[in-house]
């Protein structure tokens, strides 16, 4: 029941991810922690403190299961307990089995918040861990004709060369080939150069 998406993130450092989440949740009205999960790994917790109790249970969390190899990022969602964070042995539980509050998993589907969760991530390592808190919480995955701006988040319409909020360039060409790269690329997709990054 759980969804997992892996990222192509050579430079994210987990620790700093996961504390870009927990701003970001608490922004959207969450009791969110982070906490060192085994093997190097990092587990973030969300949970409501009002409204959904009654719906998903007092003690039920979203959890975001962020590892590491090489330079693939695996990101991973899904229920359990809240955990204790002195209680080491609950964090290895809940990395491995990141499901287990089916209602409460299904409630936060219904929400779109895993969606979210993936959206954020993306925008994250887009931006070079530029986005932070800053991405709209209620941001959803990409719509047809829309794209989101990597340096501040904010929808722009599809195909633009600059962000109309923040100013950023949208538009980026591999310097080896000339194909057009999504931005924040730092290989192009086509001939494998590297992209020269910005200042």
């Amino acid at each position: 029941m759980a969804d997992q998406r892996v990222y192509q993130a050579p430079g994210v450092d987990l620790g700093q991810l996961g504390q870009a989440l927990v701003e970001w949740f608490q922004r959207g009205g969450f009791e969110a922690q982070a906490m060192s999960a085994p093997g190097g790994g990092v587990l973030v917790q969300a949970r409501k403190t009002e409204g959904w109790r009654q719906f998903v249970g007092m003690s039920a969390a979203l959890n975001v299961s962020l590892t590491k190899t090489d330079d693939l990022l695996t990101v991973q969602t899904g229920a359990a307990p809240w955990a204790d964070k002195a209680v080491v042995g609950a964090v290895g539980v809940l990395l491995f089995w990141p499901a287990l509050i089916p209602a409460a998993y299904g409630a936060w589907q219904q929400k779109k918040l895993p969606d979210q969760v993936f959206n954020f991530v993306n925008q994250y390592i887009l931006s070079g861990g530029k986005v932070s808190a800053a991405l709209p919480f209620e941001a959803a995955p990409a719509q047809e004709g829309v794209m989101t701006c990597p340096s501040c988040g904010h929808t722009v319409r599809e195909g633009a060369k600059f962000c109309d909020h923040c100013g950023a360039r949208l538009e980026i060409t591999c310097p080896q080939c000339g194909q057009a790269l999504r931005p924040g690329a730092r290989f192009c997709d086509h001939c494998g150069a590297k992209v020269a990054e910005e200042a």
